[in-house]
């Protein structure tokens, strides 16, 4: 069952920039309308024609993390929201990620061997490593063009500071939030589960859903879904601040690049990708290690 839909909506995020999170919830609120989804981290996925993939896929809600608007601007008829990070606490969060837990496919072998050779290396040797293996993921924030009037660009630290509002205006930017959620959402949901129980007890799959697509999710809904996805409960009771090295939801603050950074680190940052954090708003003063307080 696909929504009937006039355009294609879609999620472009970038590498440790919370899209486990947001995609979490995104593949939630589908499931619960029937609406199909895909992920895509890598070109190769698909096949470096993004608007065909989405065509032949028939997909409802697109989300592609690791986005390089090269592909984007390929695509048309799309609604959608993009979200970026401070480029220090990205490669701090990359580089613990890239170190302990972050999964190693066959989309990117690359990691094995970084992974290998972090493992080697003392902290501060192994982020400055980082910020040369991370380059094309600060490059590809940096080479988005940012004034595209279909889509909402939001900061992480922005949208985790308070996620229930911002979900709420993400999803009426797309044009599909029901901010007055009727009987037809809840008729479909109910349906739903009077068939899934019969289909599990006869062990037949005779009975078929009612045959209408969800258009909208319903507020209330929609901040059910994002409390399912709280820090809290991904990092399996954690608060944020409570540091798991290991874990994918390693601390979920901002502003940690702090903690770890030292000269050498930012005088290789500055001296590397200075232009980007300028350009995407993190600092304004092109000098700005000079009013850190390091206390």
């Amino acid at each position: 069952m696909t929504r009937n839909k006039n355009h294609l909506l879609a999620y472009f995020g970038h590498h440790k920039a919370a899209s486990t999170w947001i995609n979490s919830i995104i593949v939630d609120v589908c499931n619960n309308l029937g609406w199909k989804t895909s992920y895509v981290s890598n070109a190769n996925m698909f096949n470096h024609n993004l608007k065909e993939f989405a065509t032949l896929e028939n997909v409802d809600f697109l989300c592609y993390t690791n986005a390089d608007f090269l592909y984007v601007s390929a695509l048309e008829n799309f609604k959608g929201f993009h979200v970026i990070r401070d480029p220090r606490d990205l490669i701090t969060s990359a580089y613990f990620s890239h170190l302990y837990s972050h999964p190693i496919t066959k989309h990117w072998p690359e990691l094995k061997e970084h992974r290998r050779q972090l493992k080697e290396l003392p902290k501060d040797e192994g982020i400055i490593l980082e910020m040369k293996f991370s380059k094309r993921f600060l490059e590809e924030m940096y080479n988005w063009n940012y004034n595209m009037p279909n889509i909402l660009e939001i900061k992480m630290e922005y949208l985790a500071s308070n996620p229930y509002k911002n979900f709420l205006n993400i999803f009426d930017f797309l044009g599909v939030l029901n901010k007055n959620a009727g009987f037809k959402y809840y008729l479909f949901q109910l349906s739903n589960i009077i068939i899934n129980k019969l289909n599990k007890k006869y062990k037949k799959y005779y009975f078929i859903p009612f045959q209408f697509s969800m258009d909208s999710i319903p507020a209330e809904r929609l901040l059910g879904i994002v409390f399912k996805n709280e820090f809290s409960i991904l990092a399996k009771g954690r608060k944020i601040g409570d540091e798991n090295a290991k874990s994918h939801y390693r601390k979920g603050v901002f502003g940690d690049w702090k903690n770890h950074f030292k000269q050498e680190h930012i005088e290789f940052f500055k001296d590397n990708y200075n232009e980007v954090l300028l350009k995407l708003g993190y600092e304004s003063d092109p000098k700005w290690w000079g009013n850190l307080d390091r206390h």
